[in-house]
């Protein structure tokens, strides 16, 4: 496989441990068309980036997350260690809606306000990711055409993903799943008119 999709490495890592199964995507400046994000893919590998990755864009309890992330990275290669499906994929709820979910995601409340905030034209996503562990991580050069504001890159090198194994079960995904959209239901239940 050599299809990759671009995210934080922080969020790759939290990804890669199961504390986040979400994705929130408008899309980069470089998107063909600049029509914004679309679901190319149902099936790719995770690319981990530091392009506008900044700690103070993270939840405070989450910025050793980055510390980590950032003090193992290597400027000249990009370490490829999962894979993911999408699940779901479909047009993010309110700004308020998703903030109900915040102990699911690693994103501060800045971070939330200026993705919603870019490009009101465009739609933003919220996807929800399967994530598989890679039985051969691999290490590649993090060549210049990787670069950009765009989020998908097809890699110059084939990724071995025979043998990758789900970094969540079926059933603790299942229930990672239904706790984001526990989450959405107090806001709506809190939203609700008769609820004022």
């Amino acid at each position: 496989m050599n299809v990759a999709l671009k995210e934080w490495a922080a969020v790759v890592e939290e990804l890669a441990v199961g504390r986040q199964i979400l994705l929130l995507r408008k899309g980069g400046i470089a998107e063909p068309g600049n029509r914004g994000f679309q679901v190319r893919h149902q099936e790719f590998l995770l690319f981990p980036t530091f392009e506008h990755q900044q700690a103070g864009l993270l939840r405070p309890e989450c910025r050793d997350v980055y510390e980590r992330v950032a003090a193992a990275a290597d400027p000249a290669a990009v370490r490829i260690t999962h894979l993911a499906q999408v699940a779901s994929a479909i047009p993010a709820p309110p700004l308020e809606a998703l903030r109900y979910c915040s102990k699911h995601y690693v994103w501060s409340d800045e971070l939330l306000r200026q993705r919603y905030e870019y490009r009101p034209d465009l739609t933003l996503m919220l996807i929800v990711a399967r994530v598989f562990r890679l039985a051969r991580p691999a290490t590649i050069p993090l060549r210049a055409s990787y670069a950009g504001c765009k989020s998908w890159v097809n890699l110059t090198e084939q990724i071995d993903v025979e043998g990758a194994r789900a970094v969540l079960s079926e059933d603790q995904f299942a229930a990672a799943w239904k706790g984001v959209t526990e989450d959405l239901g107090r806001y709506v239940e809190t939203a609700s008119p008769a609820k004022r």
